[in-house]
């Protein structure tokens, strides 16, 4: 009998002939790092909240503590509504969860380092005009109910409100083992500011239960975060950022509005009217009939149009938001009009932006002050020390707002101490 050989790649358990290419380990060189990723779950410290008050989440700080992810943050939270009778209600401006967040504030190493007020209508201004149709029709309703279609008939829901500061949205990470401490602070809006009564039936009240805090953070090599400190003996770190300078006024039929600034670097200046107020009003942005508008930065005018076309208002304004002619990023609007005394499921279904509702119903007015479009400037706006926005409309009751892009840089020393840089 001849004498038989196995083939070699028998001659192991397998050899790696025998596997197939996407099974094996990637051959290219690999970073080696000590650090570590975590998605992190931070419970409120003030319990059950109810409408008007405050509530903070401590974020971890000091070494060790690494970095928050920018564009990662969001906070879970149970709403619970009092409602005579039977429940039958939404949450007011787009029926986004946000309506309930009055206030944002960062605090850093015991500073108040941001602030935005009346996030809620800047935060659904930016909802209607900053991203797309799909996002708001998919992502955003799942997440916080936006264009809900009607109303809401239980007493609680659990949604997920976005962290909108810019702080944590910056396009460098927040260096938490700098900090000393870190906390973030949201104050609810009053019941009237924040929920839309579907019926007759008053609400009385509503509660933030179970509220939670979830980012994530990365934390790299001990001796990363020493090496960081020890360079800052004689420097400091440096993080720009956006953020929003908001205010509210009485709405009257002609406007003077001066907004001491003192900034280095304005980039737009927005503003809407919210004529009607009331517990089964939507409070749904409009125009104000608006007949003329002027922006000026230090005494020179930024456009010398009146801009009393709703057409060209709106093209103004996505240019205010870096938005004009993209394809990518559209507006939208309710189905119906903002004139109802009473609101319906049709002031909470979407629908495509056309001049009727966008003047009436999704309204956001705007002026560009941005230099330059580089984004390896500092800064891209104009440096202003006082505005002032003339407007003239038809809208003689209600609110009007206006909101202000801001640049700012934050700078943190060895020590941890925080400064913004104006």
């Amino acid at each position: 009998m001849s004498n038989y050989g196995a083939p070699a790649s028998y001659n192991v358990a397998v050899a790696s002939s025998d596997i197939p290419n996407a099974w094996l380990p990637d051959s290219r060189p690999r970073v080696a790092s000590g650090g570590a990723h975590r998605i992190l779950s931070i419970a409120t410290q003030n319990g059950t909240v109810a409408s008007g008050q405050p509530m903070q989440f401590q974020l971890p700080a000091g070494m060790g503590a690494g970095f928050l992810v920018s564009g990662s943050a969001y906070i879970r939270m149970t709403i619970n509504v009092t409602q005579a009778v039977t429940n039958y209600w939404t949450f007011k401006q787009t029926g986004a969860a946000s309506s309930v967040v009055q206030q944002m504030t960062a605090i850093l190493s015991g500073a108040n380092t941001e602030t935005i007020l009346h996030y809620n209508k800047q935060y659904n201004a930016l909802l209607q005009h900053a991203v797309n149709a799909n996002y708001i029709a998919n992502d955003s309703k799942l997440a916080e109910n936006t264009y809900p279609a009607g109303f809401i008939s239980d007493a609680s829901i659990t949604v997920c409100i976005p962290v909108g500061l810019g702080l944590l949205n910056a396009k460098q990470h927040l260096p938490l083992f700098l900090l000393s401490s870190a906390q973030i602070q949201v104050n609810l809006a009053p019941v009237i500011d924040a929920l839309t009564a579907g019926s007759g039936n008053a609400i009385s009240e509503y509660t933030a239960s179970n509220a939670v805090l979830i980012c994530e953070q990365i934390c790299p090599d001990s001796a990363y975060e020493m090496g960081m400190k020890q360079m800052l003996a004689s420097r400091v770190y440096q993080m720009s950022f956006d953020t929003f300078y908001n205010n509210r006024y009485a709405q009257q039929a002609s406007i003077t509005v001066p907004l001491g600034l003192n900034s280095s670097s304005v980039r737009s200046v927005l503003w809407q009217s919210v004529p009607f107020i009331g517990a089964r009003r939507t409070h749904c942005p409009t125009s104000g009939g608006q007949t003329q508008a002027y922006l000026s930065l230090d005494g020179a005018l930024v456009s010398n149009s009146q801009l009393s076309n709703v057409t060209e208002q709106y093209l103004e304004m996505n240019r205010a938001l870096g938005n004009i002619f993209d394809i990518t990023r559209t507006s939208v609007g309710p189905q119906d009009l903002c004139t109802d005394t009473d609101a319906d499921a049709a002031d909470y279904t979407l629908s495509p932006l056309g001049r009727g509702n966008y003047a009436a119903g999704a309204y956001l007015g705007g002026l560009s002050c941005q230099r330059s479009s580089e984004s390896g400037f500092g800064f891209v706006g104009t440096p202003v020390n006082q505005a002032v926005l003339s407007w003239t409309g038809t809208a003689a009751t209600g609110e009007f707002y206006v909101f202000v892009a801001l640049q700012q840089v934050l700078t943190v020393d060895a020590n941890g101490t925080c400064n913004l840089i104006r």
